[in-house]
């Protein structure tokens, strides 16, 4: 099975050509995600570098979020149009998830936060099961002083550079900062686990994990409340 994977949820987006077990190629967006066309460029090179036409897909798999309003309408976006295109089936993982398994294999517990800014974290919780991670809470939006954390636990993404002093705490282990991005990779990876397990969504049902609104519709409702 190849799998494309769209990983757009954070600062350094990425897309990975994934088959059945080895990765084939993964472009990091090093210049970030501010437009579609740029997404679509590095998706041409992808396929050109591994050597797999766009035809021989089998399954799309994007990131849902949570995370930057504007990367994760374009991956969506892209992601809908390519399986679309192509007639081939989409899944959806949440960043949360492929966070996660950036952690060691070793690690019996494990936190994801992202930064959600407002004071704020994206946050999941997920302890190690049969070497599979099993999501413990729901996805959530949290301050970092109320997560509560099992001890040992390893906490990992991008918020420890805000909120480090908020996370280090007795027991919790601080990852490296490799390890605080989601990786396209990681996105086809468990797409191809769960869609051999039978998960299967329709192209609509693919939805942006967002947690809570915009910050730019807030700032919208505040402005004209006031008129």
């Amino acid at each position: 099975m190849v799998v494309l994977g769209l990983e757009t949820s954070s600062r350094l987006g990425s897309v990975a050509l994934w088959r059945d077990g080895t990765l084939l190629g993964e472009r990091v967006l090093a210049q970030g995600l501010n437009h579609g066309a740029l997404l679509f460029v590095e998706l041409r090179r992808l396929h050109e570098e591994a050597g797999v036409a766009p035809a021989g897909l089998d399954l799309i798999a994007v990131s849902q979020g949570p995370g930057s309003y504007t990367g994760l309408r374009i991956g969506l976006a892209t992601a809908r149009t390519t399986a679309h295109a192509l007639g081939k089936p989409l899944l959806g993982v949440p960043s949360l998830d492929v966070l996660a398994e950036n952690a060691a294999h070793d690690v019996a517990n494990v936190a994801t936060v992202l930064d959600a800014k407002r004071g704020e974290v994206y946050a999941c919780l997920y302890t190690r099961s049969g070497g599979r991670l099993e999501r413990q809470t729901p996805y959530r939006v949290v301050r970092p002083c109320d997560l509560e954390l099992p001890v040992p636990c390893v906490a990992l993404g991008d918020a420890l550079s805000r909120y480090r002093e908020a996370f280090a705490r007795p027991g919790v282990t601080l990852a490296p900062e490799e390890a605080w991005r989601p990786r396209a990779a990681v996105v086809a990876r468990l797409a191809a686990e769960r869609y051999k397990r039978g998960s299967r969504q329709a192209l609509h049902a693919v939805q942006v994990l967002y947690l809570r609104r915009p910050e730019a519709e807030d700032v919208w409702e505040r402005r004209h409340a006031k008129l």
